[in-house]
C-alpha cells in the first residue's frame, strides 16, 4: 500500500512501511527550470524572489510570480512535486491513500484529486491525519492532536464515541496557529544565530545571500539532529567564522509563539504530538510544563495507522464491480489496544550498558551506572504508576531510539537511550518462577 502524507514540512511517500520519498514542499521557480524539495530549499536564501513554500497549503490556482516554464499558479507546483512522487513509485497508475492535515478544506481536496489524477495517481481515500494518529492511542478525558507544517501549526480536537460497531475516533474541531508554523519559527531562530555572529565576530551573515544560505542550511541540520548545542560556520572571502547556538536559546526565542499556541489548547489535557513537533526546540517541554500529558508519535505513526485500518479505509467494489471514488475519512475505529498502557510485568527492570546491568529503582540517574562517564549527559529513568519514562537534563543531547528528546518521554523494555557516546538499553529481567 502506498501512503502519501502531504504535510508540507516533509511530503512523505511510503510503500508498505518503506520510505520512498521525503522532501519539503518548497519550489525554486526560475524562468527555464523549476526544482523542488531539498534542492529548492538550498537555494531559498540565494534567490528569495524565486522561492515558494505555500503551494501545498493553498492548493488553488493563485498565480506564481514570477512564473516559470510550465508554472503559472500554485496548483502547477503541486503537480510538479506529485510527478516527482510518481517517479519514486516506479509504478504505472499507482493506487495511493493520502493522509492530509486536518485544516485542508473540501474545496482543496477536490483540487488535489484533480491534480493527483493528472499526475498519474489513483487516490483511493483521503484520511484526516489527526484521526489516523489518534485512532491508535489511549487517553482519558479530552484529547487533541498537535502537528506543525511550514506555515502553520494545528490543534485538532478528537473524540472517542461509542457506536453499534464499537468505539470510533472522530474529528471534532480544528484550530490553526500561523504564528507557530515552522517557517515563522525558523525566522526567529535565524535571527538568534545572526545576533551571535554580530556579537562575536562583528559580521552579519544576513547581509549577504550566500552566507545567509549557509546559516539557514546548518541551522536546519542542527535542529534535525537534536543536538543540545551545535556550531554554525560561514565562509566569506576565504575567512571562516564560527558561533555556537543551543537548543535552549532557540526555544527561548520562540517562547511567545509557543504561548500563543498554548492559548489555543485551553486547559491542560492529553496531546498526541507529531514527530515534527517533537523536533522543535523546547516545544514539547513547554507543553509538558504547561501540564499537558504528551503522547509522542513516531515518524511512521500515520503510515502504520493507515495500514492498520486498511479494511476501513480502502473502498470496496461498487455494484458494477468497479472501484468507487475517493472518500474523505474523518472517523476511524478506535484501535487503542495497539498502544494501550504498558503491562507492569513487561516494564523494564534493569538498564544495561557495556554488558553491565543495574536494577531500576523509583528514580535512577545515569551516573549511578558503573559504565557512566563523567561529562556525559546525566539523564534520569523514572518509574511511576503508569510506567517508565526518561527525563533528559536541560541543554543536553539525549536520544530515545534514535529520536532526540528534550522532555520527559515514556519508555519501555527494548528501548535504547543514547547519551554522549554511550548506549543504555532498557531490559526486563524475568525470574525463573515467572518464566516457568
Amino acid at each position: 500500500m502506498l501512503v502519501l502524507d502531504i504535510n508540507d514540512a516533509e511530503i512523505t511517500l511510503r510503500r508498505n512501511g518503506d520510505e520512498l520519498y521525503r522532501q519539503p514542499g518548497v519550489a525554486d521557480v526560475a524562468p527555464k527550470t523549476t526544482v523542488l524539495g531539498h534542492k529548492a530549499r538550498a537555494r531559498s536564501r540565494l534567490h528569495p524572489q524565486r522561492s515558494h513554500n505555500e503551494f501545498w497549503q493553498r492548493l488553488n490556482a493563485d498565480p506564481v510570480t514570477p512564473h516559470g516554464r510550465a508554472v503559472g499558479n500554485q496548483a502547477d507546483l503541486v503537480y510538479l512535486q506529485l510527478r516527482e512522487l510518481y517517479a519514486a513509485t516506479e509504478e504505472k497508475r499507482p493506487a495511493v491513500v493520502v493522509v492530509a492535515p486536518s485544516a485542508v478544506t473540501n474545496e482543496q481536496f477536490a483540487v488535489l484529486l484533480g491534480i493527483a489524477a493528472e499526475a498519474g495517481f489513483d487516490v483511493h481515500a483521503i484520511v484526516d491525519a489527526s484521526v489516523a494518529a489518534a485512532s491508535r492511542q489511549t487517553w482519558d478525558g479530552s484529547c487533541a492532536v498537535v502537528d506543525v507544517s511550514l506555515q502553520r501549526a494545528t490543534v485538532t480536537q478528537v473524540e472517542r464515541v461509542d457506536t453499534d460497531n464499537g468505539p470510533v475516533v472522530r474529528r471534532a474541531a480544528v484550530d490553526e496557529i500561523p504564528a507557530a508554523g515552522f517557517v515563522p519559527l525558523l525566522e526567529g531562530w535565524i535571527d538568534v544565530v545572526a545576533d551571535r555572529f554580530v556579537d562575536g565576530t562583528r559580521f552579519d551573515p544576513l547581509r549577504i545571500a550566500a552566507t545567509e544560505q549557509q546559516v539557514f542550511d546548518q541551522l536546519l541540520t542542527g535542529i534535525d539532529t537534536g543536538a543540545a548545542e551545535f556550531a554554525i560556520e560561514v565562509d566569506h572571502h576565504d575567512v571562516t567564522r564560527r558561533v555556537s547556538v543551543s537548543r535552549h536559546a532557540l526555544a527561548q526565542k520562540s517562547t511567545q509563539r509557543y504561548e500563543l499556541f498554548a492559548k489555543a489548547l485551553g486547559g491542560a489535557g492529553t496531546l498526541a504530538v507529531s514527530h515534527r513537533v517533537l523536533r522543535l526546540p523546547g516545544f514539547a517541554a513547554f507543553l509538558q510544563g504547561a501540564g499537558h500529558q504528551l503522547l509522542p508519535l513516531t515518524p511512521d505513526a500515520l503510515d502504520g495507522a493507515v495500514r492498520d485500518q486498511a479494511e476501513h479505509i480502502l473502498p470496496g467494489p461498487d455494484e458494477a464491480g468497479g472501484t468507487p471514488g475517493a472518500r474523505l475519512i474523518t472517523s476511524l475505529p478506535a484501535r487503542a489496544g495497539a498502544t494501550s498502557e504498558p503491562v507492569p510485568s513487561r516494564w523494564p527492570t534493569h538498564v544495561l550498558c557495556n554488558a553491565l546491568a543495574i536494577p531500576l529503582a523509583g528514580d535512577t540517574s545515569a551516573n549511578e551506572h558503573p559504565a557512566f562517564r563523567p561529562g556525559s549527559p546525566n539523564f534520569r529513568i523514572r518509574r511511576g504508576e503508569n510506567g517508565i519514562s526518561v527525563v533528559p537534563p536541560p541543554d543536553a543531547a539525549v536520544s530515545l531510539n534514535g529520536m532526540p528528546i528534550d522532555f520527559e518521554h515514556p519508555a519501555g523494555a527494548g528501548d535504547t537511550i543514547d547519551s554522549g557516546n554511550l548506549a543504555f538499553h532498557l531490559i526486563a529481567v524475568v525470574d525463573g518462577e515467572e518464566h516457568g
